[in-house]
């Protein structure tokens, strides 16, 4: 799964946030037998996780080496949530997990 985050005016970080809170809207408006739902679900799901166990202080960092202008980054989500990572065109990051 691919979650675009728009770094525009924010952070990895803020964006990530703000992502989170748009797709919660998003899933309250839907009924509860819409199929879209799931694949919402899936991503909040993920944001979650990315939100609560990603270092940001060292992710921002990085992302600001490689590209400070960048306005667009990818979250890639594999099965298992601890190998998501963070696409930048040709740049990948792999993000350093909170161990408590």
């Amino acid at each position: 799964m691919e979650i675009i985050l728009n770094l525009t005016r924010h952070c990895i970080e803020t964006a990530s946030k703000r992502k989170y809170e748009h797709l919660i809207r998003q899933w309250f408006k839907l009924a509860d037998t819409d199929k879209k739902r799931i694949p919402i679900e899936q991503q909040i799901t993920a944001l979650k996780y990315f939100l609560e166990k990603a270092e940001f202080s060292d992710l921002r960092n990085r992302c600001n080496k490689i590209n400070p202008a960048e306005k667009k980054a990818v979250l890639i989500v594999s099965q298992h949530f601890e190998k998501m990572h963070v696409r930048f065109n040709n740049t990948t990051l792999y993000p350093i997990w909170k161990t408590r």
